[in-house]
């Protein structure tokens, strides 16, 4: 190799990027890469198109049930607060009617009692008069006409005092029959309507895929209506 050959390549080493010898050299990073994206780069950016397209409708479905799941939870629950209320709105129909029903039928029969006292204490009376009336005919020989009109009044006042009160307090007692049958099976039919769903619910919430959804959520099981408190008992009718 002559002079001129070496001083060309001692040239050619000190002035090669210059001279478009070379070309950029890439910068090496030294900083190490993290277990999130290093999962990240075996998960999603060394996978296929398909198996993208597969994660991606998996995440898909799981959003959607969660939403699902949770809207129907929800909904469950509402339901079952609306029977339960109506338990409570019949309860309290109950405690508030029956025992004013019970305290009117008990007026009129008391009435009744009062009203047929007073008829007796009449009826004696009247039928002393009548006594007293067939003594004197009888001493004077006259025809008792005061006993014919006191019998024909007896039997007049008779048959209205016995049978008005008898009717009423008759119509009080079926009344409050009638009222005390009608609540008790509203009552029970809001229990039944009120422990099916409740039943229903509290099973969806123990089958898969409810159960590992509810992981999540963490929706508490709903009570039976037997267990709900201020349940009460239907008021003694005597």
């Amino acid at each position: 190799m002559t002079e001129n050959d070496q001083l060309n390549d001692i040239l050619k080493r000190v002035y090669a990027k210059d001279l478009g010898l070379l070309g950029d050299v890439p910068e090496v990073s030294l900083r190490r890469r993290g277990p999130i994206s290093r999962m990240a780069d075996k998960v999603w950016t060394k996978q296929s198109a398909a198996v993208r397209i597969a994660l991606v409708s998996l995440a898909l479905a799981a959003v959607c049930g969660a939403v699902y799941y949770y809207n129907y939870f929800t909904m469950n629950v509402y339901q079952a607060m609306m029977e339960r209320a109506h338990i409570e709105a019949q309860l309290q129909r109950r405690a508030d009617l029956i025992p004013n029903l019970i305290n009117s039928a008990n007026n009129y029969l008391n009435y009744e009692k009062t009203l047929f006292g007073h008829v007796a204490e009449v009826r004696s009376a009247v039928k002393t008069m009548e006594l007293e009336a067939i003594e004197k005919a009888a001493a004077s020989g006259a025809k008792p006409e005061s006993v014919l009109d006191s019998k024909a009044l007896l039997s007049k006042f008779q048959a209205v005092a016995e049978a008005y009160p008898a009717v009423k307090a008759s119509e009080a007692y079926n009344t409050l029959m009638r009222e005390l049958s009608d609540t008790e099976t509203k009552i029970a039919e809001s229990r039944i309507s009120y422990n099916r769903i409740a039943n229903f619910y509290n099973s969806r919430l123990k089958m898969f895929p409810g159960n590992v959804y509810n992981m999540i959520f963490r929706f508490e099981p709903l009570p039976i209506s037997g267990t709900i408190a201020g349940a009460g008992k239907p008021p003694k009718v005597q």
